[in-house]
Formats: structure tokens, sequence, C-alpha cells
């Protein structure tokens, strides 16, 4: 059924160790196989009602990262980058609780923002820092506005290619022109490209970035892709639609899981800065939710750590190596002696310390 993806490598053929991942997405599809469990989507869902119903919510939580390289030898330097929460739209009170010393905290407003240490003698490194995030929410389908828009003016890269990802390919101008065809009003033609990539693409888990070629056309051509994937063909057709558009990233913060997650945000003279995460408004369209899907559009929520606001964003102070991804970072990175480490050479972890419901101030 064309389920499982798969690459050619000097003439043989591979899927992804996790291809069992991508399958689960469709339980229905593939009897016998174990769905995920549904009480992380109860609490999901419970959590969005009251966001909808009291017009947004506010937490304030506290997060622990952790990378090691156990295998760098003695005498060897070493050097680590774990993201910490950025100051945003979303986001202040932001606050470093404990860190190994001699860390180094990059500016509250870089584009991906770290904690970063440089060392012949340790082989571990953690920060834990506590941020405050409101997530407000206003129904966009139904006509609302926010009441309080951020009106922040685009820079002129937001409206721009970015390659190789955020590429105006001729495909995608060509999809971009057929989908918002008849449309001027730029909020009606970024609600036409998130309906049309929420109801056409479906999730996959993809390979390392830095293996695939032009994301965003390649994602239009095939309809399927995982969260950050479908964030850039967003805001690659929203740019193409003279619509500003630009990157967010950082982690998805639930109370019984952890994990990275990639979305997007989009300009319009009568909204200001808005949030589009395509992911979960596919996700929504795959579980029937009507009402889910349409959330993500103009809406996130407050289980979110942001800590990018570009896709291929530098680090300060700069990398010295081949990052494990050079594209985003949601994990860490770290280098031994100017060489970059693998995932596999790498320990990461990211753990929830608390979340505390907070009132919401719009």
């Amino acid at each position: 059924r064309k389920r499982i993806d798969w690459r050619f490598i000097d003439g043989q053929l591979f899927v992804l160790d996790n291809f069992l991942d991508s399958l689960r997405v469709y339980p229905k599809e593939v009897p016998g196989l174990r769905p995920d469990s549904a009480d992380g989507i109860a609490l999901r869902n419970q959590m969005l009602e009251e966001m909808e119903s009291q017009g947004g919510l506010s937490r304030t939580i506290t997060l622990k990262a952790c990378v090691s390289v156990p295998g760098a030898l003695e005498g060897e330097t070493v050097r680590a980058w774990l993201p910490i929460a950025a100051a945003c739209r979303q986001q202040s009170q932001v606050e470093m609780l404990d860190m190994t010393p001699e860390g180094v905290v990059a500016p509250a407003n870089a584009s991906a923002r770290t904690a970063s240490w440089v060392s012949s003698t340790d082989r571990s490194f953690s920060v834990t820092y506590r941020y405050h995030i409101d997530a407000a929410y206003c129904d966009i389908y139904g006509g609302a506005l926010p009441s309080h828009p951020c009106m922040d003016a685009p820079l002129p890269e937001e409206t721009s290619e970015d390659r190789p990802h955020i590429a105006f390919t001729p495909y995608l101008r060509q999809l971009t022109e057929r989908v918002i065809d008849g449309l001027e009003d730029p909020l009606d033609c970024a609600r036409a490209i998130y309906d049309y990539l929420t109801q056409h693409i479906d999730y996959r888990y993809q390979p390392p970035y830095l293996l695939l070629g032009s994301i965003a056309d390649d994602c239009a051509h095939s309809l399927r892709g995982d969260c950050g994937v479908m964030a850039l063909t967003f805001i690659t057709m929203c740019r193409i639609a003279g619509v500003p558009a630009r990157w967010q990233s950082g982690l998805y913060v639930a109370p019984d899981s952890v994990g990275p997650h990639d979305w997007a945000e989009f300009y319009t003279p009568q909204t200001g800065w808005l949030n589009a995460d395509v992911s979960f408004g596919s996700s929504a369209r795959r579980m029937g939710e009507e009402w889910r899907r349409r959330h993500y559009f103009g809406n996130l929520d407050p289980w979110r750590m942001v800590a990018n606001d570009r896709f291929q964003a530098e680090f300060v102070p700069a990398f010295d190596g081949m990052r494990e991804d050079p594209y985003d970072n949601q994990m860490g990175e770290v280098s031994v002696n100017g060489r970059g480490c693998r995932r596999r050479e790498m320990l990461r972890t990211v753990e929830l310390i608390e979340m505390l419901e907070v009132p919401f101030s719009d």
C-alpha cells in the first residue's frame, strides 16, 4: 500500500529503522499492529478544550536538559550546546536555575538559543531552566481576530527563499497558485495553504534532514513528511503567496512526555504574527477531529518550549564542526576536538521538572 518509505543506497533497498512508528500512525490500515496509547490524546484534548473555552492558557515550566559523550578520550576538548528557552512572542521570564559550571548562555533573542560549554575534563553537561509561556486562543475560522496582535514588522528574509530547503521551485509556484486561486486577502491565502497541507499530507518519520533534498518541494510531490517538513512546506508556500512566514521549533512539553517539535509563524496586516502547526493539523484530520485541525491554524497551546526562530540558524558561539542536524536544534549538539558527534555518540535527554498552571494573561 506504499506505506513504507525506502531509499536506494548503492543499489540496495533500505527502509528507516523506525518505519513501524510510521505505520503505527495508521492502525486501521495495518490490522494487528498495536496503536499508540490514547491516554495522552485525551489529556491533550482536555487541555485544548479548556484553552478554547477560557480564551487562552498559561504555564510556568521547568525543564532539565542533559547531553553527554561517554566515548570522548582523556585530554580531548569537548564542546557542547543545549537548546534553552528564548525570549519570543509567547515566552517570557526565562531563568537559568542550575547548569554545569563555566557554561555560556546565548543572548535571549538568539535565533538558535543555547547554553554551551568548552571542557577538556567534563563529558556530561546539563542546564535547568524555567520560563513562562502564554497561549492565547482566537477562532480564526470563525472570523475572530487577536485582541492584542503582535505587529512586529516582518524582515525581508521572511518573504524570500532560503535554499536549499525553502526554494521557490516551479512546482511549488504552480501548486501555490492553484491553492490560492482567486484569493487576495493574506489571511485567506494562509488559511487555504494550511487547509490544503493538513488535508493532503500524511505523517511519516524522516531520515536526518541532512540526507533530504529540497525539503518543501519533495514534500509537495510526495505528500508525506514529519513536523519540520510540513512546517517548511507551509512557510515556503506562504512566502510564494506573499505572506511573510518563519520557523519556530523546540519542544512539545506534555505532562507525560517531552519531545522535539517544529511549527511555523505567519504574518498578516490584520492579525500580526500567528502560529500554524501543520503536523498537528494533519494528525487531527487523520483522527477525524475537525475542531482540532482548525485550532492549530492561528493557535498553538501552552505545552511548548521555543528555542529557535529560524531554520538553518547558527549557534552563538559558533559550532566548530559538522552538526548532527545543521538545520534545527532541539536536543543538543556536541563536538570533540572539532569533529561534530553523530547521534549514536551522544546521550541526550530532556526532563520535565515542573509544570504549573498559572492565570492566563492575554
